[in-house]
């Protein structure tokens, strides 16, 4: 089954039957000391034995949408507008399709693999929102998927939503949350489910939020970049609907601007698409551009490590080979940039260590050199500071400190 499936059968109440894969479950086995081993986009590691002691919450849970444009056909992301005082998630752009009636656990095929997933039944008001719901019928029948977005948050006896080993960047397995809420999105997560995840903590929702901002700008921004080249399509769409609107306008005519409005559909979600693959690549060369960053910085290290020990003998750095070896070595080994922070201070560290050592055996040597010429004296009992003063004493030697 596909991800999203719509039911052909328009039942006289205006509830149009669906089905949804929510998110995909991993297999226990790929769990190493608490922690997941294959996890989706978002670092979140679902296990069977915890969703299927949730799956209560999936009935009456609203199906939303976030409609970027004035006839509601077209949807964005979440619409999620921040977190009110008390600390409740608030999707204030979002508009409520429809609610879920169950929820249950199957396995389902998805690209031509099979995967066990969390999935739900519902309906969609199709009374309220024909037209999106034809748009939507019009993309299963051309053979393009629907993607959603479950969002999970925190149970009533929690503060915030439960992980066996605390949050994790990935690999983190939710044990006690429930599900509040599905959403049509185009730009998921990953194939299986995109995850929103609600009340964790305040700097995480705030770099989501971030995130998804931008998102929404750079893709308003390229439907308006789209639309401003084609004022003809836009043209023709109006057209359209006013000629829909008009009683007077003959069978054959509604007919041929029916075939017209499909095509237009089809070509703005052909647009759609595009734009989600340009996201993807955007992605990629930023990660790309980040590995590349990183590699310059752990070069630059190495330079300042290496200009710092030339400045000593082998026999002088030996002392800190183990600390010089350790460092190359994490260095050579860092992912992030924020990694290369205490560099530079260890760094200095090596070479205060090394300089101390130098100036140990100068003052071992110095002592060695004071107790040869006390015995060379035949045990003549000196001043410490007799050398000093003899030295000043004769004004046509130079100063010499003895220490």
């Amino acid at each position: 089954m596909p991800i999203f499936e719509l039911s052909s059968k328009k039942h006289k109440n205006g509830r149009r039957p669906f089905k949804a894969s929510l998110y995909e479950l991993q297999p226990p086995e790929c769990v190493v000391d608490d922690v997941g081993t294959k996890y989706n986009k978002n670092g979140i590691t679902f296990l069977e034995e915890y969703a299927s002691q949730t799956l209560d919450s999936i009935k009456d849970m609203s199906v939303r949408v976030e409609f970027i444009d004035d006839e509601r056909t077209m949807i964005l992301a979440h619409g999620d507008t921040g977190v009110s005082d008390d600390g409740l998630p608030l999707f204030n752009n979002a508009t409520t399709i429809g609610h879920f009636i169950k929820g249950y656990i199957a396995d389902i095929t998805l690209n031509g693999e099979t995967k066990r997933c969390v999935c739900g039944d519902g309906y969609l008001d199709e009374m309220a929102y024909q037209p999106f719901i034809q748009s939507l019928e019009t993309q299963l029948n051309n053979g393009n998927s629907v993607d959603g977005s479950i969002e999970i948050y925190r149970t009533d006896n929690n503060d915030a939503i439960v992980y066996r080993k605390g949050w994790l960047e990935k690999g983190r397995i939710p044990t006690e949350y429930i599900h509040s809420g599905w959403d049509m999105v185009i730009n998921p997560a990953d194939s299986s489910s995109t995850l929103l995840e609600l009340n964790n903590s305040k700097t995480n929702k705030e770099d989501n939020t971030l995130d998804e901002k931008e998102l929404k700008e750079l893709i308003r921004s390229t439907i308006s970049e789209t639309n401003s080249k084609n004022e003809e399509f836009i043209e023709q769409i109006n057209e359209l609907n006013s000629t829909i609107n008009e009683k007077d306008s003959i069978i054959a005519e509604k007919e041929e601007k029916i075939v017209e409005l499909n095509t237009s559909v089809e070509q703005l979600q052909n647009a759609l698409d595009q734009l989600k693959k340009d996201h993807e690549t955007y992605w990629a060369e930023r990660d790309l551009l980040e590995r590349e960053l990183v590699k310059a910085k752990v070069a630059e290290k190495l330079g300042e490590l290496d200009s710092t020990l030339s400045e000593f003998n082998e026999e002088e750095k030996s002392v800190a080979k183990d600390d010089i070896d350790t460092l190359k070595a994490n260095l050579n080994s860092c992912e992030k940039k924020e990694e290369l922070n205490n560099a530079t201070a260890e760094i200095n560290s090596i070479k205060s260590k090394i300089c101390m050592s130098i100036v140990e055996k100068q003052k071992k040597k110095k002592i060695a050199e004071q107790n040869s010429e006390k015995e060379n004296k035949n045990n003549e009992v000196i001043d410490i500071f007799s050398e000093m003063c003899s030295e000043v004493q004769d004004k046509d030697k130079v100063d010499v400190n003895i220490f």
